[in-house]
């Protein structure tokens, strides 16, 4: 018995007390905040990663549309082999038809790449939709939005829609605007101008 009382003296544990009650409720209360603080600052970067993710998806997605828009846009009204092509068949505030002749064979065809592309806004199913004669396919979903404007040489705004044949034949660029939605609420709008070079 002696032994074990000199060992507490030498190890100084005689006046040892543990924590109370007091202090370990002091500590949970500290580790709880400190955890609730990070949560906090996990989540808010978590949602603003995800709302980042989402708009660069829908960014990447737009512009991919409107530069494939934009190329078939941009070579309406190719007629090398002179058989009269309109180039813009119908041009409305959300849609628009185009035909190119593209290989210059004077005649129309409709598998890829086609001659004659409608694209429009199908606001049931929020999408933007390319149809080459073949049937439709979507090429932007999530669409709250697509709008075309028509301008003429002088970069006056044409705006009676659908437009008639004789302010067809004055259209000389266009502006295409595609809106989407992200999930978590907010917009991602993409726009660009094309100029005719064909009309």
């Amino acid at each position: 018995m002696k032994r074990l009382q000199s060992s507490y003296h030498q190890m100084g544990l005689e006046n040892s007390k543990g924590l109370t009650l007091v202090e370990f409720m002091v500590s949970v209360l500290i580790l709880g905040l400190v955890l609730a603080v990070l949560f906090s600052v996990f989540t808010t970067t978590n949602r603003m990663y995800w709302r980042t993710s989402e708009r660069s998806y829908l960014q990447m997605n737009s512009r991919a549309a409107i530069e494939v828009m934009a190329q078939e846009i941009r070579s309406a009204g190719c007629d090398p082999s002179g058989v009269g092509l309109g180039g813009i068949l119908m041009a409305d505030s959300d849609s628009i038809r185009i035909q190119a002749d593209l290989n210059g064979d004077g005649a129309i065809q409709t598998n890829e790449p086609s001659e004659d592309v409608l694209y429009f806004f199908d606001s049931a199913n929020q999408t933007l939709v390319r149809d080459p004669g073949t049937g439709p396919q979507i090429i932007v979903d999530n669409v709250t939005n697509v709008t075309f404007s028509y301008f003429d040489w002088a970069n006056n705004s044409i705006s009676m829609f659908p437009l008639p044949a004789d302010s067809i034949a004055q259209v000389r660029s266009i502006g295409v605007v595609i809106t989407t939605e992200m999930q978590r609420g907010g917009q991602v709008n993409y726009a660009t101008r094309v100029g005719l070079r064909n009309l």
